[in-house]
């Protein structure tokens, strides 16, 4: 069996967004895959595991968001100096960047895309599509 790759140097390039801080590329149970460069394990490790939550409760509230069953596709979460960014990154698979709050959201949101494209061929992985029925 092949060691996963180290995807470390593509999430380093996805945080030089300007005012982009952190990345961390996280399976759906909640353990880390990778990270950007300045997030040691603790924090790696808590993010996955918080971001796994969000991502599932964000799905949940779909029925309100839309009326329907509409597809999960991204959190953003806004705070006083920042934004959280969560993105489905393929099968089982997502991405969560946090950025400073002057970051240009749309600009981030297409650099995502675009680097887990790049994840999903450097992993093998399918697609993205939003989780159906469970994570």
């Amino acid at each position: 069996m092949n060691p996963a790759p180290n995807l470390s140097w593509i999430l380093d390039e996805l945080v030089s967004v300007p005012h982009a801080r952190h990345a961390v590329l996280l399976s759906a149970d909640g353990l880390m895959t990778a990270t950007s460069e300045g997030v040691d394990r603790d924090l790696g490790d808590s993010v996955a595991a918080l971001t796994s939550g969000l991502q599932s409760l964000s799905r949940a509230a779909a029925v309100f968001a839309s009326g329907g069953e509409d597809p999960w596709e991204q959190t953003l979460v806004q705070f006083g100096n920042g934004f959280i960014f969560i993105v489905a990154a393929g099968e089982g698979t997502f991405l969560v960047v946090s950025a400073g709050r002057e970051v240009d959201i749309e600009a981030m949101s297409f650099r995502m895309g675009k680097t887990i494209d790049r994840v999903g061929q450097e992993l093998g992985l399918a697609p993205r599509q939003a989780p159906v029925g469970g994570a």
